[in-house]
């Protein structure tokens, strides 16, 4: 009896959801490798489908705008992690400036969207999927809300997703929630779009990519989202600060 109740604990601590994942990027990676020996992966194909997305971007702007937002909001909502792709995506399609304002637009309307439905209809789905995640930040949560929104932002401590769920069951007030939110997509929108740029560069060019000026590219935005978490860090650090002066 005594000796089986740590196997019971260690067995629920198994980390399933990272074993999840990674079988999911194994089998990307598998498929894709498949597909680029079996010849329906190449160069001139990934070109070809970019050409064809990009006309239909430029004849039906106003509508791909919207399915893009609709699509992120829909994602948010039901808390599935593709946010930071669709904003790469969208950055291949709409060029740097516009899809990082339509993508900041669309990361502050799927955020705001899950913080309400969280308080209402959804409020037991998000309950189940977020529950053991609340009980490790509410202490500070409660504490200082608007550092602890901004830090879950930047800071990997509660999956993304989370952080807009968190926030609604913790007693966030709605105009503190949104300025975390407005404020804490910025970085990670601009780095993305800068990368989903880029990309779009590479495919715009006669010929397949050079690895090491593609590496110099993304080197700095690299680094710049590792910085992130010293940012949230430092404004922790600040606003625990003031009260004591």
């Amino acid at each position: 009896m005594t000796d089986a109740a740590p196997d019971v604990v260690g067995r629920r601590k198994f980390p399933l959801g990272l074993v999840a994942w990674l079988t999911g990027v194994v089998v990307a990676l598998a498929a894709i490798a498949w597909a680029a020996n079996a010849g329906l992966l190449s160069w001139e194909t990934m070109v070809g489908m970019r050409v064809a997305a990009q006309q239909f971007v430029d004849q039906n702007i106003a509508l791909a705008y919207a399915g893009y937002v609709a699509l992120f909001v829909v994602l948010a909502v039901i808390l599935f992690p593709a946010q930071l792709w669709i904003i790469i995506f969208g950055a291949m399609l709409f060029g740097f400036w516009p899809a990082l304002i339509v993508s900041w637009f669309a990361s502050v309307a799927g955020a705001l969207a899950v913080f309400v439905l969280a308080r209402g209809a959804l409020g037991d789905f998000y309950r189940a999927k977020a529950g053991r995640q609340l009980a490790r930040i509410e202490e500070g949560f409660r504490r200082d809300q608007l550092s602890w929104m901004l830090t879950m932002r930047f800071i990997p401590v509660v999956p993304y997703c989370v952080s807009n769920v968190a926030p609604a069951f913790l007693g966030a007030r709605l105009p503190q929630f949104l300025v975390a939110a407005m404020i804490g997509v910025i970085p990670y929108a601009a780095a993305y779009t800068f990368v989903g740029a880029k990309t779009a560069a590479v495919f715009d060019s006669a010929r397949p990519p050079d690895v090491g000026s593609i590496a110099a590219d993304m080197t700095p935005v690299m680094l710049a989202i590792a910085a992130l978490p010293m940012a949230a860090l430092a404004v922790r650090y600040l606003r625990r600060r003031k009260p004591a002066a």
